[in-house]
């Protein structure tokens, strides 16, 4: 009598040496994929460069924002997206986008934009509190200026995010 535990026919097509094999397969995926959503080894800087208001359209305030990433590391980066708040005067506004991805060269940089698109009442209300602000704080033959606060995530190719913030005046640099 044979024994059926040793028989070819009883075999499984997923014996111990098949796991082992998947469990490598599934290993090594893993690690690849943890591989291209790391951060290079020196992180991109994102600048803002300028703030300013494009074009009011009814009760819309459409503002561009100009960026420059700068890539320290020796590999190129792709920022695939940008999302970010954009705050005037203390007051969220308005949230913004990338307009198209970016590459930046390894030890180079390049520039960007994104628009944001608000209603004018919140505008309004980031002009007056600057008008109190500057009837505080400047002197009077200074032009009243609107501070700007933009704070966001640049999603980089491969998944990983990269954190910003800067601040400066509207229609200015930073």
């Amino acid at each position: 009598m044979r024994n059926p535990a040793w028989h070819p026919a009883s075999r499984s097509a997923h014996g111990p040496g098949r796991a082992v094999a998947r469990g490598f397969i599934v290993a090594a995926a893993t690690l690849l994929a943890a591989c291209a959503t790391m951060l290079p080894g020196i992180p991109p800087r994102i600048d803002v460069v300028g703030v300013s208001l494009d074009r009011v359209v009814g009760p819309e305030a459409h503002f561009s924002v100009a960026v420059s990433v700068s890539n320290p590391d020796e590999r190129d980066i792709v920022i695939e997206a940008l999302d970010a708040t954009l705050s005037i005067e203390g007051q969220e506004v308005a949230r913004g986008e990338l307009k198209a991805p970016v590459h930046v060269p390894a030890h180079g940089s390049a520039d960007a934009e994104f628009t944001a698109r608000t209603g004018m009442d919140k505008v309004l209300l980031a002009v007056a509190k600057a008008m109190q602000r500057g009837a505080r704080d400047a002197p009077a033959a200074a032009p009243p200026s609107l501070h700007y606060l933009i704070e966001g995530r640049a999603r980089l190719a491969g998944g990983a995010t990269l954190p910003f913030s800067r601040s400066g005046d509207v229609g200015g640099s930073k």
